[in-house]
């Protein structure tokens, strides 16, 4: 993407990266479903090399409980334990916008015992150079959760539709306000929205505020986010979610025929994909990778695992490791090059 909004520099470069929230305390057990799921290919094949877990494993999130990135967590770490027969505990290392969390699983034993859940905002961080590690310092397990972000209005907005909202937006330049906040996966999903369409939007940066409230008490008319975290409000009317970003052959829980950016034109916004990954310590053994990947794969093909996902508005998911590092690499280098065209 060939960009040169200048104001964008100003966000980019400021200090203020990743507001994805999470959660921690221990997943309590509910009723298991390992027995009555098949046993994964690569959770046998782990098994018959001799590894498995004897003790309890910690699932590293690097912010704060309740939000976004911590709730879903807490579902899956849940049919974790049930799967591998250990408790597997959710927790919060908060700091540095998660990189106190990627510190410690870099520095622990990749005894597969320490696992990481890894937000996109760490492709971000390191695009921007504002982090020093990437996925090639750590071994990549698997994408575990669907996340989308999508484009929310208020609910007493005149605009109905995401047609209506741009064409709005190009006969009122710089007019519509629309909250970001700097350096996140929020912001360049906003940019990469006025490059494609040609407007400009009026970028108020809410800073710590939350956009929520700040749409609820009408101070901006719209914002990007993780559709999960403003689905209640879509749900009692306060809000309209007009766009997602995802692709035609997504299946969006709860959200059934909302447009989606591919069927809007869009292309090459990989990089606004917000799953959820797992990485462990850098050079953890082959049959523990495949073990950790193969209970993510019998949680992801679990009904019930599925249902609870779907009603917050997630998605359950599994990738090999070989098919998640590729991931990894892509999100990575296409994150690199939207941050240097809004930057240039």
């Amino acid at each position: 993407m060939k960009r040169r909004m200048k104001a964008a520099l100003a966000f980019l470069m400021t200090l203020v990266l990743l507001t994805g929230c999470s959660g921690g305390a221990s997943s309590a057990n509910s009723e298991s479903t390992a027995s009555e799921a098949p046993q994964s290919s690569s959770t046998a094949q782990a098994e018959a090399t001799g590894w498995k877990p004897e003790k309890d494993v910690t699932f590293i999130v690097g912010f704060d409980a309740g939000g976004t990135a911590d709730i879903p967590a807490r579902v899956v770490a849940k049919y974790m334990s049930d799967y591998s027969g250990v408790n597997v505990t959710v927790a919060n290392i908060v700091g540095a916008s998660g990189q106190v969390a990627a510190r410690q699983v870099m520095e622990a034993e990749p005894d597969g015992y320490t696992l990481l859940h890894v937000p996109v905002g760490y492709y971000l961080q390191a695009a921007l150079g504002n982090a020093d590690f990437t996925y090639e310092d750590f071994t990549p397990v698997t994408m575990w959760c669907d996340s989308w972000v999508g484009l929310a209005i208020s609910g007493d907005s005149p605009y109905n539709t995401y047609e209506e909202f741009i064409a709005a937006a190009k006969e009122n330049p710089g007019e519509i306000r629309i909250g970001t906040v700097a350096g996140t996966l929020p912001q360049l999903a906003l940019l990469a929205l006025e490059k494609k369409e040609g407007v400009e939007f009026n970028k108020v940066d809410l800073g710590s505020n939350n956009k929520a409230t700040e749409l609820l008490g009408g101070r901006i008319d719209g914002y990007i986010d993780t559709i999960a975290s403003y689905s209640q409000y879509v749900d009692s009317g306060d809000f309209k979610c007009l766009m997602a970003f995802a692709y035609d052959d997504t299946e969006l829980p709860g959200y059934e025929g909302l447009p989606t950016a591919e069927s809007l034109g869009y292309t090459d916004f990989d990089y606004l994909m917000q799953s959820f990954g797992m990485w462990m310590p850098a050079d953890a053994p082959e049959e523990i990778v495949d073990y950790w990947a193969g209970i993510i794969e019998q949680c992801a093909n679990d009904p019930k695992c599925q249902e609870e996902l779907n009603a917050l508005g997630y998605g359950a998911r599994a990738d090999t490791p070989e098919e998640y590092t590729e991931i990894c690499k892509n999100t990575l280098e296409g994150t690199k090059v939207a941050v240097a065209d809004i930057v240039g």
